[in-house]
């Protein structure tokens, strides 16, 4: 999950910083993977940290599924505070998309008026190679724009959420 962090130094307290905890094996994005060609190949399950590095840059990462299976890619990047507006699609080798989004309502959030982290989730359609490619809508891009992409099967989710009545 997403924990805040605070430092203290001699007597000083820095800005809250979000910072994001999970069980999955973890790497960076490894450029140049910004097309087909350059694709990153991953091993299923990961969660990918990385950065759209400049302008129109996309990170493209080359997974290995089976017919039939469900591929999970989800982006945390605006939850994590970055100004990053992912897009993602899936796509097959010849660049057909299986898959796209671009923003993910999550009612985890609370007030968040702007969704703009990514999610799919898909149902393989043959084996084979597929490619996860992310980039941002606005086709902005520098040292600010990190996310963590988590590419994996489904994993058990529940949430219990209460509204207070109103009367």
């Amino acid at each position: 999950g997403i924990h805040w962090v605070t430092a203290r130094k001699a007597g000083k307290v820095s800005n809250r910083v979000p910072f994001q905890l999970d069980t999955l094996p973890e790497c960076f994005d490894a450029e140049s993977n910004n097309d087909l060609s350059g694709a990153q190949p991953v091993k299923l399950p990961m969660i990918v940290n990385g950065r759209i590095d400049q302008s129109d840059d996309w990170d493209v990462f080359q997974v290995e599924g089976k017919a039939g299976e469900t591929l999970v890619a989800e982006v945390h990047a605006r939850r994590l505070e970055s100004p990053m507006d992912s897009m993602l699609k899936l796509t097959v080798s010849n660049g057909k998309i299986l898959a796209f989004n671009d923003d993910y309502e999550d009612p985890g959030v609370g007030l968040n008026t702007h969704h703009a982290d990514s999610y799919l989730r898909v149902k393989l359609p043959a084996d084979g190679t597929y490619f996860v490619q992310l980039g941002d809508t606005t086709r902005a891009g520098g040292t600010e724009f990190a996310y963590r992409l988590r590419i994996s099967a489904p994993r058990p989710d529940f949430a219990l959420r209460v509204v207070p009545s109103c009367g």
